[in-house]
């Protein structure tokens, strides 16, 4: 009967300078190609989707590896998950800004920090400033936004319109060329400036020809 430990007495005698050869190790099954990468679902060959957690095993975890200090055992099994974002390295505006109720339009950034970026305007009063407490949040580094209510854009579900005003900051904000010291109503394409040098292009989708009610 072979003794379990064969292999064990084996690496020790290797490692003492025995010329006696390690084991052959068992080949590798046929549907599992030699790669230390194993799906846990679908098997190795099966293509691995966005979520799948994979578990990654170094080749022959019982022997010890000489290199290591003290001769430790550095074999080691571990769980890689992918992450669930796609790691650009913005940590500006999420995608996907929650908004109560239908979404009623857009305002663009076409200049300033935030270029190309979106944000989304629901009904009733959109509050604009640098702070997640916003309704429209414009963390993009201009620091002559107001943290919190640099201005409003409110749209009205009744009359189909929108208005912008001037909120709680000591700067201004302008539409076009123009300041807004009261609420002025606003028109596909204006553009809103605030800040520094932020530039915000109003896109509608409710209006006179479409209305969610």
């Amino acid at each position: 009967m072979s003794d379990p430990n064969d292999k064990t007495r084996l690496i020790r005698r290797s490692s003492s300078g025995d010329n006696e050869a390690s084991p052959t190790p068992p080949p590798t099954p046929p549907n599992h190609p030699h790669d230390p990468e194993v799906t846990v679902y679908g098997g190795a060959g099966a293509a691995r989707g966005p979520d799948e957690t994979r578990i990654i095993r170094r080749d022959n975890p019982g022997e010890k590896n000489p290199q290591s200090p003290a001769g430790n055992d550095d074999s080691k099994t571990v769980l890689v998950r992918p992450s669930s974002r796609s790691g650009s390295g913005d940590a500006e505006l999420p995608s996907d800004d929650s908004i109560d109720g239908p979404v009623v339009g857009w305002l663009v950034v076409v200049e300033g920090g935030g270029r190309g970026k979106s944000v989304t305007l629901g009904y009733g009063m959109n509050t604009i400033g640098r702070e997640a407490g916003n309704r429209v949040c414009l963390p993009f580094g201009d620091a002559l936004i107001s943290r919190a209510k640099h201005a409003t854009l409110t749209y009205d579900p009744r009359g189909r319109k929108f208005f912008i005003q001037h909120g709680d900051s000591s700067n201004l904000t302008y539409v076009g060329d123009q300041p807004v010291l009261s609420p002025l109503e606003l028109k596909s394409g204006d553009l809103i400036r605030l800040g520094d040098a932020t530039v915000l292009r109003f896109v509608p989708l409710c209006g006179d020809d479409f209305n969610w009610d």
